[in-house]
């Protein structure tokens, strides 16, 4: 029981990488899983829910604040999303909606990556935990079959 506790926490922590985890600590791959799953689907709430309320919180303390910077003009305000990771996703959202970002999202910017883009991208927020938990179940059992094959081509069972 401890065993499944532990691998639940490293799914909240590290997401689709904890998947090895659970193996290494002696857990049969389907619980494994279930418990990675677990700790990956906390994640996503946490991530999800913190990240909407301090975007709305930044939304609602930006429309009262008056808009002044020093040498530039109100409309050439830098964007925090505009950098290499904020453009790769942007891309990814516009080439596949949210759907694909739910796919795709987990295995380009991690488990807490995908779920705090997507929300300060202004994703809808039920499609986008649905989709990301679908998007972690995938490679989740992507991640399990690989390690399992490891495992069994190194002989340590």
């Amino acid at each position: 029981m401890l065993n499944f506790a532990w691998a639940v926490l490293a799914g909240f922590t590290l997401g689709v990488p904890a998947v090895p985890f659970g193996l290494s600590i002696s857990l049969a791959p389907p619980i494994a899983l279930l418990a990675v799953l677990l700790g990956a689907a906390g994640c996503l709430l946490s991530a999800v829910f913190t990240v909407g309320w301090l975007r709305t919180l930044w939304q609602v303390w930006r429309s009262k604040r008056r808009p002044i910077t020093a040498g530039a003009s109100p409309g050439k305000r830098r964007n925090r999303l505009d950098g290499p990771t904020g453009r790769r996703a942007r891309r990814v959202v516009n080439q596949y909606g949210v759907i694909g970002f739910g796919i795709i999202g987990p295995a380009l910017f991690g488990t807490w990556g995908s779920a705090m883009l997507g929300t300060a991208l202004g994703l809808p927020r039920w499609q986008l935990l649905g989709w990301l938990m679908a998007g972690v179940t995938l490679w989740c059992t992507v991640m399990l079959l690989a390690s399992e094959a490891l495992i069994d081509a190194l002989g340590l069972r």
